[in-house]
C-alpha cells in the first residue's frame, strides 16, 4: 500500500510538472505525461516482482533449513523413553504446527495480488520469526 502511495505521489508530481512547463518551446503533452507515468509503473511493477521474488526465494531457504533442524531434532527422540519422549514429541508437534501455518501464509502471499502482498510479506516474516525462535528455545531446553 505504501508503495502505491508513493507512485501515485510521483505521478502526480510528474504532472503537476509537465504542467509549469507549459511556456517552454517543446511543450509537454497530456500524452507524454501519459507515457511518463506508465514507464514510471512498469518500472515500479518489475522492482517489486523482483523484490517479491527475492524474498520468495529466501522463505524457501528458510523452510528447507527449518525442515532440516527438524528433522535432526525428531531424531534425537529416538533416544528418549517414557515420558521425557511424550513430552519431546508433544513439544515437536507443536513446531510443526506453526511450520504448517508458515506454509499456508506462504501459498496465500504466492497466490496474492500486488496490493495483498505486502501485508501478507510481513505475516509470512512475523510467522518465520516466531518459528524461528521456537526452533531456538525448543533445542536450548533440550541441551538443559
Amino acid at each position: 500500500m505504501k508503495t502505491l502511495t508513493n507512485l501515485l505521489l510521483s505521478i502526480a508530481m510528474i504532472a503537476m510538472v509537465a504542467c509549469g512547463q507549459s511556456n517552454k518551446k517543446d511543450d509537454t503533452t497530456a500524452k507524454d505525461v501519459t507515457e511518463e507515468a506508465e514507464e514510471l509503473v512498469d518500472e515500479t511493477k518489475d522492482y517489486l516482482s523482483e523484490e517479491y521474488a527475492d524474498f520468495a526465494d529466501a522463505i524457501e531457504s528458510f523452510k528447507k533449513e527449518t525442515q532440516e533442524k527438524l528433522d535432526a531434532l525428531k531424531e534425537k527422540s529416538a533416544d528418549l523413553a517414557g515420558e521425557a519422549k511424550s513430552q519431546y514429541e508433544a513439544a515437536l508437534a507443536e513446531l510443526e504446527k506453526q511450520r504448517e501455518a508458515l506454509d499456508r501464509k506462504v501459498e496465500e502471499f504466492n497466490n496474492a495480488t500486488a496490493d495483498e502482498k505486502e501485508t501478507l510479506a510481513k505475516e509470512v516474516k512475523d510467522l518465520q520469526d516466531a518459528l524461528k525462535k521456537s526452533i531456538e528455545t525448543f533445542g536450548e531446553e533440550m541441551k538443559n
